[in-house]
């Protein structure tokens, strides 16, 4: 795939103020590292400085591991914004739900979710990256948001893939 794989036109609504800074936050990351692939080495380095600041340093080089693995792995272009723009595309909608997902331990390979727009081997070159980047920003406190939604390309519901631990009245 081309370099200028990440670069599309889908546009959908994301409400900054009901998403999480975490949430905020792993966008501006995604892309700013495309950015940063495009030739821009200062938007790397104010990364692995942003994510020096948020006490999560080795989620960068996960980042950088998923983001490699979803530029390799595309099977078509796949929509990221610029950094300033306030709309979100129904890609970086994805890549931040899987992270939650993962996040959340969720029964089913969220990597799988991302099918929608990666190779089979794609996909699997993006589940460890994908999993380290969502266990970092956890344990960081970095907490991104479970939206609720149905994927169909895994046949599942997020109430489906979530385990709700048993509680007792």
């Amino acid at each position: 795939m081309q370099n200028d794989a990440l670069m599309t036109t889908e546009v959908h609504t994301f409400d900054s103020d009901t998403r999480s800074f975490a949430d905020q936050f792993v966008l501006w990351a995604m892309r700013k590292w495309v950015i940063g692939h495009k030739g821009a080495p200062a938007a790397l380095a104010l990364l692995q400085n942003a994510f020096d600041r948020t006490s999560a340093p080795d989620a960068v080089q996960h980042l950088n591991g998923l983001m490699q693995a979803i530029t390799a792995g595309a099977s078509r272009r796949i929509a990221v914004h610029a950094p300033c723009c306030t709309a979100v595309s129904g890609d970086e909608l994805l890549v931040l739900d899987a992270i939650a997902l993962a996040q959340a331990e969720v029964k089913v390979d969220v990597a799988f979710l991302l099918r929608r727009f990666l190779t089979p081997a794609g996909a699997r070159a993006a589940a460890a990256p994908l999993r380290d980047l969502a266990a970092a920003l956890r344990d960081s406190g970095l907490r991104l948001t479970v939206r609720s939604g149905t994927y169909p390309l895994a046949g599942v519901t997020t109430l489906d893939m979530v385990q709700v631990p048993a509680t007792l009245h």
